[in-house]
């Protein structure tokens, strides 16, 4: 892929989850669709992060089955996953490389510099954010 499309309202709501939860990383899931080369995201969900951390997080797998079971209602898929780093730049830690190895998925970073999408190719590749109306 070569971008994420989020809104306004996601932006505003992902930079709230940053200063809402600090000292520890916030999580939760994108839903959307998948096109072409681009992931469309329609819906950012907060999920708990069951091992609060300034460091790691862990999404609550309660919570995690209900977002699966919202998406394929709503026609969609989690297209992505998202947390921050309150104390550290939106960049993959080492921790975030080696789950990110593991969970193949598109990864938004929400950090004290701002906002930046990867993807795991044979190595961690940077996904162009793009703030939609």
């Amino acid at each position: 892929m070569t971008d994420v499309q989020l809104r306004k309202d996601h932006i505003k709501l992902l930079n709230n989850e940053l200063t809402l939860h600090t000292p520890d990383e916030a999580c939760g899931v994108l839903i959307g669709r998948k096109e072409q080369s681009s992931i469309i995201v329609k819906i950012v969900l907060p999920i708990k992060n069951s091992r609060p951390s300034d460091r790691s997080f862990e999404l609550d797998s309660k919570e995690h089955y209900e977002a699966w079971n919202r998406a394929d209602e709503e026609g969609m898929e989690i297209v992505g996953v998202y947390h921050t780093h309150p104390r550290s730049k939106a960049s993959p830690s080492a921790w975030d490389r080696e789950s990110m190895e593991n969970y193949q998925i598109l990864w938004v970073i929400v950090g004290v510099d701002g906002i930046n999408g990867f993807e795991w190719d044979s190595c961690v590749k940077s996904v162009e954010v793009i703030e939609v109306d």
